[in-house]
């Protein structure tokens, strides 16, 4: 009998903390996709993507948007849910029928823990294969960019050459035009009967056929003729990759992803450091205590979050240990004093 007591304890603060969850993530989580919805936007002034695409980049964002919201909004919820239950009086029903306050907060913690978890997936395994297949995708798109000159358009680029093209047929560019305007050096300007491009390898060759070139400044002109003539441009990017997740995070410039991973830890077991804290001022008794819940939460995510950026800017592991053993030790504490010393 006791047994199933217990079971349904569980059950029933699980629901609850559920809908009180669900009322504060899905509202932050709607704001976190439309900036990112936004940001992908703009890149169409660069590319060109369908809605298929578009789709695709906001799946490659998802990671980095619960990882933002996930933490703030358990935070949040488990406040609205242990003082619903203080103010229902639910939870001094419970604590007169034997149940301590310990179990209570024994089984939101292993949801706090379950959170941490998901949160450590997301950021220590996901976000890093997302970032890199959305970099992946805009070097793609980038490359068809360069590659598709359209005929009678201005304002096309090859590198950082201006392209200009009366007609295509096929494969083959006809009555060519580039410009190459650099300050430091002459300007430079070809003309081309006939022209093809090739793409091996995200090395895209220009080849002109049939065609001169001038070099000239204010002072001088010089011209070339030439039968053939080829322009590379290199697309490969310098950004580093891997092929799993351990490769990224031992990566010999893993001192410059020390402070990246410092912050992921640290805000993945937020659940967990502020659930103590929170609880502490969530559990009363409303006919004789007042309410700071709401006070107390804003200052412990405050506090946490600037904590995680501190550590990102100039944390070590050490500091991150003691980071992490502080805010359980205040809350072991808070909780002991202002709660389970009176249920």
């Amino acid at each position: 009998m006791a047994k199933q007591a217990r079971i349904n304890i569980s059950a029933y603060l699980s629901q609850n903390f559920s809908n009180s969850f669900l009322t504060i993530f899905l509202p932050l989580f709607f704001i976190g996709a439309l900036v990112f919805i936004i940001k992908i936007s703009s890149l169409t002034a660069s590319i060109q993507i369908n809605f298929w695409e578009m789709i695709q980049l906001f799946g490659y964002n998802l990671p980095l948007i619960l990882f933002y919201t996930i933490p703030i909004s358990f935070l949040v919820a488990i406040v609205i849910t242990l003082l619903r239950l203080s103010n229902e009086n639910e939870l001094m029903a419970l604590f007169a029928l034997g149940t301590k306050s310990k179990s209570i907060i024994y089984r939101l913690f292993f949801i706090s823990l379950l959170f941490s978890m998901i949160l450590l997936i997301l950021s220590l395994g996901l976000i890093p294969k997302t970032k890199q297949q959305f970099k992946s995708f805009k070097q793609e798109k980038s490359t068809q960019a360069q590659v598709n000159i359209n005929p009678s358009k201005l304002g096309q680029k090859f590198g950082n050459l201006f392209v200009y093209v009366e007609s295509k047929t096929d494969n083959k560019l006809n009555n060519i035009v580039i410009f190459n305007k650099d300050k430091e050096h002459n300007n430079q300007l070809f003309i081309a009967k006939h022209a093809h491009i090739q793409n091996k390898n995200a090395l895209i060759t220009l080849t002109l056929e049939d065609g001169s070139g001038y070099t000239f400044d204010e002072k001088v002109i010089k011209e070339i003729n030439y039968e053939e003539m080829q322009v590379y441009q290199s697309l490969h990017s310098d950004e580093f990759t891997y092929n799993n997740i351990i490769d990224y995070w031992t990566a010999l410039s893993l001192g410059s992803r020390k402070g990246r991973i410092l912050f992921f830890i640290y805000i993945s077991l937020i659940p967990i450091m502020g659930l103590l804290s929170i609880s502490a001022f969530s559990i009363i008794n409303p006919r004789y205590q007042k309410n700071y819940a709401y006070i107390v939460v804003a200052v412990v995510a405050i506090a946490l979050y600037g904590t995680a950026m501190a550590l990102e800017n100039s944390g070590t592991f050490l500091l991150l240990l003691l980071a992490i053993i502080m805010p359980i030790i205040i809350g072991l504490l808070l909780f002991r004093h202002n709660v389970s010393r009176y249920f």
